[in-house]
């Protein structure tokens, strides 16, 4: 059967990127329908619809879009217009029909954002170096490099499987005379529930190293609470300014959990295998089958997915007056 080429203009937080792949459905080489979509809780919904193409078919690649195709969204079985906003516990069917492709459809049911539960923050001063006020004419100048080490409890909810994403990012002023806060590296290795989609195979073949996937599900804590170890290595905050001032202190980092569809899971998954996995590297020098790219829509092109984030917020204030007035 002849290879069909799509692309897949899906996944965030951290992943959401256009990207080429090969796939072999059970359809003919007709060209089908191709839909992507990432809802989230409290933003409009959006539907990218577009086409499958030969591989060597130089002027579908180049232009695939499906300017003929009406999109209908349907929420609990209503449809709805352009400015609804999806909740946690919609379910939404996605139908897309057009004269000259045909007919694509994909449902998803919207997660319930899973609240972050206890969070413990250990902060360690690595180094600090403080200005003379003379020599740069600055009343506060310095440089703190330090360790953070977080664990956050996720609380798992009873009677449902459960898929997570785990994400950051720093807040804390970035101009020219004021604080700059920057996380240096993210120990991916200190929380092996990071690497559960990981098979022995893959280990054996250092497979598992240098990846920053931070998908996991509950199958290993269903309806409990599980610990994530999340440790941030050599950050550093710099400060310089004309007047000592507390409010250049305020810098910190806001940790997500955010709970996502099992599409999107699976999704994340089957990318992982294909750029990092030892399957699709051994495909790609011809001694292991093509991987199959994962789709939950009709036609086997596109992946309909939805997410919804609690969010805990670390406030960096008084470790850092405390360090600058210790030292």
């Amino acid at each position: 059967m002849a290879i069909l080429r799509y692309m897949i203009p899906i996944l965030s937080v951290f992943l959401l990127t256009g990207c080429y792949e090969d796939f072999n459905p059970e359809i003919d080489t007709k060209p089908v329908l191709c839909l992507n979509s990432l809802i989230t809780v409290g933003e409009p919904i959006e539907v990218d619809v577009t086409h499958t193409w030969m591989f060597n078919d130089e002027k579908s690649e180049r232009n695939h879009d499906v300017k003929d195709a009406v999109v209908t969204i349907l929420v609990n079985e209503r449809i709805v217009g352009s400015d609804y906003l999806p909740k946690e516990g919609d379910k939404i069917r996605i139908v897309a029909e057009s004269p000259t492709y045909g007919t694509a459809t994909a449902e998803v049911v919207v997660p319930y954002a899973t609240p972050i539960g206890k969070v413990r923050v250990s902060p360690v001063v690595k180094n600090i170096w403080k200005g003379e006020d003379d020599f740069f004419h600055y009343d506060m100048f310095a440089d703190i490099t330090f360790n953070l080490n977080v664990e956050m409890d996720v609380n798992d909810p009873k009677g449902t499987d459960n898929y997570y994403h785990f994400g950051y990012n720093w807040f804390g002023a970035d101009t020219d005379g004021s604080p700059t806060l920057s996380i240096g590296q993210f120990e991916y290795n200190s929380e092996p529930i990071f690497k559960e989609h990981i098979g022995v195979f893959e280990t054996v073949m250092g497979n598992d190293e240098d990846t920053q996937f931070v998908f996991f599900s509950d199958r290993q804590f269903s309806g409990k609470t599980y610990t994530l170890h999340l440790n941030f290595s050599d950050n550093s905050f710099h400060v310089k300014s004309q007047e000592y001032d507390e409010s250049l202190l305020e810098c910190g980092i806001n940790l997500y959990l955010t709970t996502v569809s099992k599409s999107y899971y699976n999704w994340a998954v089957y990318k992982w295998n294909v750029d990092e996995g030892i399957t699709g590297d051994l495909s790609d020098i011809g001694l292991a089958e093509s991987k199959w790219g994962y789709s939950n829509v009709s036609t086997g092109a596109g992946v309909v997915a939805a997410q919804s984030s609690s969010k805990y917020t670390i406030d960096l204030k008084e470790f850092l007056k405390t360090t600058l007035n210790d030292k």
